[in-house]
């Protein structure tokens, strides 16, 4: 009798669960239905240029006259556009409009020094290998914040002297603020800043600008480096801008780690690949930043680069003074990374382009002033160089084989040092997208 009610018992149990499962499938299909389809965006965010420092002239190069921009101070007001490639800044930061291309900001001070940097929007975490805090320096970081809330940064000065106290930084919702170098580090002759983005939209720049008393010494900016690498490539350093002109360059370092590191200077020249007397083996301490003289190196006589390989992470870059006539200039070289593909407007410059790799192959094609359009392939190994012919402006460079790149050029104000690299990388974002199911049933 037990095991009969017991077996009653089971069946009724499975019956009622097959009962309940009918009726949730039921109410399941007569409820409105949610599709899972989403939708994928994706755009380049817009970038930001600095503002005139100091009394310097500073100008835009758009990659086209419709590339839309606005004032940073004027977060309410549309990006219009200005109908030319070249924009005059003079009232403070602008903001581009995000496209694919690369635009350049140049600022000069007539006869003294000019300088070149890429409108971008900076990583959460950048270096800038140069500058000065010594009684020579009038160098400044500036910080952009185009978004519209309050923004927070650390800055942190690392030199001979070691690493300093971070100092906190707060930029107001669409604007700029400019803190000079030797406030960080007094009497450092050697700098490197670190700049970390705790909140906000921040793009920071580093004008490492000099003199002497009432004498100009140069100025120009130095590129932002986003990650410490074992292995760091400096391409596009010249050895003379023809004759009469006198070159003279120095190679700083700085292991970010907090370990000894040991570092090997590689020079890469079209004439041959060597390690220097006395390079194989450079002592690094941590935080401590070591500046290296290149004067007694025989560099030969054509553009070169250095390669360094280290045993732990670090960042560089190179300080070339250069003397020619009248003109008294310094400029900062920094690393690059490989890249696909990348386009700006030159305005009429006439820079060198340096490629290098243990195979170089790019495509380099150009639209003229007058509307017509060439292109040249470069291919070689280890370094390459090409000369910019006059009145181009959009150029794009198709770079087939992971080399790194720079363009270098002498103005009647100076001479200044670009790392290619693109300013933005396409941003995505999906969004869900409902079908008509969402409002109406599936059984009507």
């Amino acid at each position: 009798m037990t095991d009969q009610n017991s077996s009653w018992a089971k069946e009724m149990r499975a019956s009622i669960a097959l009962l309940l499962f009918i009726i949730a499938a039921h109410v399941a299909h007569l409820l409105p239905q949610t599709s899972q389809i989403t939708e994928v965006t994706q755009s380049y965010p817009a970038t930001a240029c600095p503002g005139p420092i100091g009394d310097a002239k500073a100008t835009a190069l758009l990659p086209n006259k419709s590339v839309g921009v606005r004032d940073v101070a004027r977060a309410k007001t549309e990006l219009w556009e200005n109908n030319q490639g070249s924009y005059s800044i003079t009232r403070g930061a602008i903001l581009v409009a995000g496209n694919p291309s690369n635009t350049i900001t140049l600022q000069s001070r007539a006869g003294k020094w000019t300088s070149a940097a890429t409108c971008t929007i900076s990583d959460s975490v950048v270096w800038f290998v140069g500058g000065t805090a010594d009684v020579t320096s009038q160098s400044k970081i500036v910080l952009v914040n185009s978004g519209l809330s309050d923004a927070v940064v650390d800055i942190t000065s690392f030199s001979e002297n070691g690493e300093s106290q971070p100092l906190p930084a707060t930029i107001k919702a669409s604007s700029d603020k400019t803190i000079r170098i030797d406030t960080l580090d007094p009497g450092a002759s050697h700098t490197v800043i670190q700049v970390k983005t705790r909140s906000g939209r921040v793009t920071a720049y580093l004008l490492d600008e000099r003199v002497k008393g009432l004498n100009n010494v140069g100025a120009d900016f130095v590129a932002p480096v986003s990650q410490p690498s074992r292995e760091v490539i400096i391409s596009g350093l010249p050895v003379s801008f023809g004759n009469g002109s006198k070159v003279n360059h120095r190679l700083r370092l700085l292991t970010t780690g907090k370990v000894d590191a040991t570092a090997s200077v590689e020079v890469l020249s079209p004439t041959g690949v060597f390690i220097p007397v006395g390079f194989g083996g450079v002592s690094l301490s941590p935080s401590e930043v070591k500046e290296v003289s290149l004067s007694d190196v025989d560099l030969g006589k054509k553009t070169f680069a250095l390669k360094i390989v280290s045993t732990e992470p670090i960042v560089a870059g190179v300080f070339t003074e250069v003397k020619k006539g009248s003109i008294s200039d310094f400029m900062w070289s920094s690393g690059s990374q490989p890249f696909g593909k990348v386009s700006f407007n030159l305005y009429g410059l006439e820079p060198r382009f340096t490629f290098v790799g243990e195979r170089v192959q790019v495509v380099i094609s150009w639209r003229t002033n007058s509307g017509k359009t060439d292109s040249k392939v470069l291919v070689g190994e280890e370094i390459v160089s090409w000369k910019v012919p006059p009145n181009l402006r959009l150029v794009t460079i198709s770079n087939r084989s992971g080399a790194v790149a720079s363009l270098t050029w002498m103005s009647n104000d100076g001479v200044t040092h670009l790392p290619l690299n693109p300013s933005t990388n396409l941003e995505s974002a999906t969004k869900p997208l409902a079908d008509v199911t969402v409002i109406q049933p599936k059984n009507q």
